[in-house]
């Protein structure tokens, strides 16, 4: 029990615009890798943070780092450097930055060791995509229902499309709401900010709501976070 207790320390947490603990990773056995799933950014310049549980050997990850461009089809060379202490390292982005409009998967072999010469237990994989911080392809769909006896008490439910929202915060409102769940808010104005994050409550992108009236599948569009 002990050894495989041991083994367990070097894992893996991403720090992006999230951060995901390994426990919540899907994991897929036929192909020995876990899948941090999809993620939605802006900056073509992004640096991804990695944090392990135990000191990594940079060198070693340094081995063990793949950037495809899946548009092109092609890898692109990326680097990486220490962190602030020996469990951070960083993924730097690529000469001239990412591509616009172009989707990549950012791979952490799992032959990378940490500084007692232990692998991370499976091969971890992100996709993420480049898009435009205002002008892109994603919305948010929501529902308002004002109440005719005080106008400012508003029940608003969100839905999206933006990859690993699960949860949002309206503006006003300290608490977090399950995408598709309904929340009641009181809103003053004719319009207020959606707040979408992940599970971990990195915030991932923003929305403004027309909530004067009651309405139905109102479509509007996300800004990114950075």
């Amino acid at each position: 029990m002990k050894k495989i207790i041991g083994k367990a320390v070097f894992i893996l947490v991403f720090i992006m615009t999230c951060c995901v603990s390994y426990g919540a990773l899907s994991v897929s056995a036929a192909e020995d890798f876990n899948d941090m799933g999809n993620r939605a950014i802006s900056d073509v310049n992004k640096v991804w943070m990695l944090q392990f549980r135990a000191p990594v050997d940079i060198s070693s990850l340094s081995n063990n780092v793949s950037m495809q461009d899946l548009t092109d089809g092609g890898y692109v060379n990326v680097t990486v450097s220490a962190g602030d202490n020996e469990n951070l390292a960083k993924v730097n982005p690529p000469s001239g930055g990412y591509k616009m409009s172009h989707k990549y998967k950012l791979t952490i072999w799992k032959n990378t060791k940490s500084k007692k010469g232990e692998n991370l237990p499976k091969s971890v994989v992100l996709n993420f995509s480049l898009n435009s911080k205002d002008n892109n392809e994603y919305t948010t769909s929501a529902n308002v229902l004002v109440a005719q006896a005080i106008p400012e008490i508003k029940k608003i439910t969100i839905s999206t499309n933006l990859p690993s929202v699960s949860k949002y915060k309206i503006y006003g409102n300290k608490n977090f709401f399950n995408i598709g769940d309904t929340c009641a808010s009181l809103v003053a104005g004719n319009t207020v900010e959606v707040y979408l994050y992940d599970n971990k409550g990195n915030l991932l992108g923003t929305s403004i709501l027309d909530v004067d009236s009651t309405q139905s599948n109102i479509n509007i569009k996300v800004t990114l976070a950075n």
